[in-house]
């Protein structure tokens, strides 16, 4: 009866060897290369948030940020957010639904503080205000930081600090008589 032996990569002789880990490294390279477009295109594809929601998108430039978030006269809620980062983007559905909620009293916005394809859009902004992580979501009133909250949360974290600065809930007729998209 002929018997083959088990093969052991180890006692392989070094040629074999070298075949197989250069075949996983050309595998592993691919399949890199393949993510790595994936990626690209899905950031393409995406557009951030801003797209169907009712948060606003922050520019991208210091001046933007100033403008948009410091000088508001409301409360604004800003998520730093970063392309690609599952928990940023599961955040959107948390920050959209907030937005409904506190609709006329605080603005809800978005700040892109990482950029998948280009690196680091404003690092005035992201030194400023000390994002490390992403999703991050700060809390400004009259241009200063109330708040923080690093990494993804619900809605329940952020409504005992939104509902103690956003103001009175406003009457079903001062709803109907403000224009849409106002605030």
């Amino acid at each position: 009866m002929n018997v083959r032996p088990a093969v052991n990569v180890l006692g392989a002789s070094s040629e074999a060897r070298r075949s197989a880990t250069a075949a996983g490294r050309r595998w592993r390279g691919r399949a890199a290369g393949l993510s790595v477009v994936a990626c690209v295109l899905l950031a393409l594809a995406c557009g951030g948030c801003g797209g169907n929601t009712r948060t606003t998108r922050v520019g991208e430039s210091a001046a933007d940020f100033n403008q948009q978030v410091l000088k508001a006269e409301k409360p604004v809620l800003v998520q730093f957010f970063k392309d690609g980062c599952v928990a940023c983007w599961a955040m959107e559905g948390t920050v959209d639904q907030l937005a409904q909620e506190y609709e006329g009293r605080v603005t809800m916005a978005s700040f892109r503080a990482y950029n998948f394809l280009f690196g680091i859009p404003c690092k005035e902004i992201n030194r400023r205000y000390n994002i490390g992580a992403v999703p991050t979501v700060i809390l400004f009133i009259n241009g200063q930081e109330k708040k923080r909250w690093v990494g993804e949360h619900n809605g329940d974290k952020y409504r005992p600090v939104l509902d103690q600065y956003a103001g009175p809930v406003p009457t079903p007729k001062e709803v109907r008589a403000a224009p849409r998209g106002a605030g």
